[in-house]
């Protein structure tokens, strides 16, 4: 078995509350009219009407205008829901050209029954606060094993295609082996073109499919999913985003960059998270393991909780603080999570922050954006939470180059302003995953000033790679963007001095890695002596009496001389 972080996936760095940024406020929001009833989600039809859509677990959906519960339903269809446990209206879905294209997609568990279901209803062309219950399509029906693990979330993807979480059917530890077998929807993530039929289907199958035309359904788009409660797209970036709720020990948080292909398995019910339970399903399989994971520790609220509740990515404009921030929540414990890329890192790694929301939160079941981006969050006894967040401004590069000068590389940075920074570092590094690091330069930030820069006396012979560190004056940082700078073609010895360290550096390109270099004073005697083999660069560290000495090097074909002063 291939225990395999998929190159994008490559760690997250957990931080305490104490070291928090930004500082996140949930402020219940005071409605007028009918109270909610069980709300499991909350959408925005993304039409600049500035209306919230609630979804209540009974069957009804709710619209919210102006901090006021409109009387009469957007969608009510009480007597075909099961609402039960983990069964109900689970989630909901615009279509990305909303209203143009006047289709709403809902989850649902049918009356009666273990059995999700996914369909379509149309908006009444004469009212824009109600679908038609008689405008039903159904597109899939999917039998589960047991009550509970419904999952129930859908989400439109950039590419235009409906994503659809099934959790694996219900009972402990996945009894039907759901998760690793492609014969079913269960324990899925599908994905499915609504905008055009292939018959008998409501729908077709998007071409790149990981299984069309192979053994495994066609929809299924990853798999190896426990109970996928709640996922997301990063509406700026097309990022994916998936919680899974987990089953004793592991909840988790899985992020899939833009652009990846279908195929990917996240374990279940081989692993929970990074926890091997059973691995032998799993044998020869290639797996993808979550990027921020948390342990049960429980009774709760002592521990960091039990049961996940994905959200988004914020991008709103109100509180820049958050911009880029994923947040996520316990329902058990009340703790609430930050998660945020690094910026420039490749594979991508992430900066996690833990909060404790007891007696700021309850039970959340799910987060939700309006229009704007702004993101709101409810619990199933009724209220509803507008997310705020303070804390000083995240940097704003506004470029970063690397360029070659005489006797090693520049590199100048440009940001937008300098609130909060203590200092910058530049580093520079042969990796571009920045595994080991060489800091070549601390800068002070000057007041009103955003062009910045640093010369590195290092002459390359190979790629390399620069990044700036702003180290925030909150004890936080924040990383440019990368510069790739490829090195020159050189056909002699180079020597560089390095006044940081007080050192002459030797850069050897390929025909003279081979040979000898010797280093004399001036009364002609040797006080350096090596041999060369295959060197690309050689430090030489000052002589105990400073002054002016020469550098020698013989190979078999060539000599070079030149003089260093220390």
């Amino acid at each position: 078995m291939q225990r395999f972080y998929t190159l994008w996936i490559c760690s997250v760095v957990f931080l305490a509350c104490t070291q928090a940024q930004p500082t996140v406020t949930f402020t219940p929001v005071t409605l007028t009219g009918n109270a909610l009833v069980n709300p499991v989600d909350i959408a925005s039809a993304s039409d600049g009407s500035g209306r919230l859509f609630i979804v209540e677990k009974r069957g009804t959906i709710r619209i919210i205008q102006n901090n006021a519960v409109i009387a009469d339903t957007f969608l009510d269809i009480r007597t075909q829901v099961m609402n039960s446990g983990e069964r109900g209206l689970l989630g909901m879905a615009f279509h990305p050209l909303y209203p143009d294209s006047p289709y709403v997609y809902v989850n649902y568990v049918i009356n009666g029954t273990i059995t999700n279901r996914i369909s379509r209803f149309k908006l009444d062309a004469n009212n824009a606060n109600e679908l038609l219950e008689s405008s039903q399509l159904i597109l899939i029906e999917q039998t589960g094993v047991q009550t509970n693990h419904k999952a129930g979330d859908l989400a439109f993807g950039p590419d235009g295609y409906l994503y659809i979480g099934f959790g694996d059917g219900g009972g402990s530890f996945d009894p039907s082996n759901a998760g690793q077998s492609l014969n079913t929807l269960l324990a899925k993530i599908i994905r499915i073109n609504i905008d055009s039929k292939s018959p008998p289907l409501n729908y077709s199958i998007p071409s790149d499919n990981p299984f069309v035309g192979i053994a495994g359904l066609d929809e299924i788009w990853f798999y190896g999913i426990r109970n996928p409660w709640r996922l997301s797209f990063d509406r700026q970036t097309g990022d994916f985003w998936i919680a899974d709720v987990g089953q004793n020990e592991i909840e988790e948080i899985n992020y899939i960059p833009a652009g990846t292909p279908g195929g990917l398995n996240f374990g279940w019910d081989c692993w929970e998270g990074t926890n091997d339970l059973d691995t032998t399903p799993c044998a020869n399989a290639t797996l993808t393991f979550p990027v921020f994971e948390y342990p049960h520790n429980c009774p709760c609220p002592d521990g960091q909780g039990a049961s996940i509740t994905g959200g988004f990515v914020y991008r709103g404009t109100t509180y820049p603080a958050l911009k880029g921030y994923y947040i996520s929540a316990d329902y058990i414990s009340n703790h609430y999570w930050l998660t945020k890329k690094v910026p420039g890192s490749n594979p991508p790694t992430f900066n996690t922050f833990n909060f404790n929301g007891s007696g700021i939160i309850n039970d959340l079941v799910s987060f939700g954006e309006d229009d704007n981006g702004e993101l709101y969050a409810c619990n199933l006894q009724g209220p509803l939470y507008k997310i705020s967040a303070t804390g000083p401004l995240p940097v704003k590069w506004v470029s970063i180059d690397a360029r070659h000068i005489p006797n090693g590389n520049r590199v100048d940075w440009v940001i937008h302003e300098t609130s909060g920074i203590d200092h910058f570092e530049l580093q520079r590094t042969l990796s571009p995953e920045f595994d080991k690091i060489t800091k070549v330069a601390l800068v002070s930030p000057v007041q009103d000033s955003i062009h910045y820069g640093s010369d590195d006396a290092y002459l390359q012979t190979s790629v390399v790679y620069y990044r700036v560190v702003a180290y925030m004056s909150n004890g936080t940082k924040e990383y440019s963007p990368i510069a790739r700078l490829i090195a020159e073609e050189v056909n002699q010895p180079t020597l560089i001095y390095d006044f940081n360290l007080n050192i002459w550096r030797l850069s050897l390109p390929d025909e003279w890695q081979s040979g000898k270099v010797v280093i004399y004073d001036v009364q002609g005697k040797e006080v350096f002596v090596k041999k060369l083999s295959q060197d690309k660069m050689i430090e030489l560290t000052p002589p105990i009496v400073p002054g002016l000495y020469f550098i020698e090097i013989n190979t078999e074909t060539s000599s070079w001389s030149d003089k260093l002063v220390w």
